[in-house]
């Protein structure tokens, strides 16, 4: 890593999932309530099927803010940003690596988050096998 590009630390890349879990929350209500008042005539709403779409919903989430701009709405306020190693915007490809290993990194108890407190580049599991890294956006880097 260059001296203009700096790793985001641990606690911004939490803050940021912290403040995007609280916007697929929202998402996931509003969902919910379309299914149980409009097609679900106002019975809960259950089963396998419901699950998968909602964990969708997420997944869609990041995979497109991070394609979009490389920066969901969590990240931006954090002033973070996930960027390929030319630095670019992630291809879809490269997005959907990151969000499987990620899932990979939070199902082993976040070891793979952890793992960056450790690592010499601040990489996490998921950065070093989808090959991106996120960085902090000082005044120095460009959004």
């Amino acid at each position: 890593m260059t001296d203009e590009i700096t790793s985001a630390s641990l606690f911004r890349r939490l803050a940021a999932i912290f403040y995007d879990s609280l916007l697929i929350i929202a998402i996931w209500l509003i969902t919910t309530f379309l299914f149980v008042a409009l097609l679900n005539n106002g019975n809960a709403v259950k089963g396998l099927f419901f699950q998968a779409g909602l964990y969708m919903e997420a997944c869609l989430f990041y995979t497109y803010f991070w394609r979009l701009r490389g920066q969901t709405l969590g990240m931006q306020v954090w002033k973070i940003k996930v960027v390929n190693a030319q630095n670019l915007t992630l291809s879809w490809q490269e997005c959907f690596a990151r969000l499987f290993f990620a899932l990979v990194s939070v199902s082993m108890l976040g070891l793979g988050f952890l793992w960056m407190l450790f690592d010499e580049d601040k990489l996490t599991w998921h950065d070093r096998a989808s090959g991106t890294k996120v960085i902090f956006l000082d005044r120095k880097t460009s959004s």
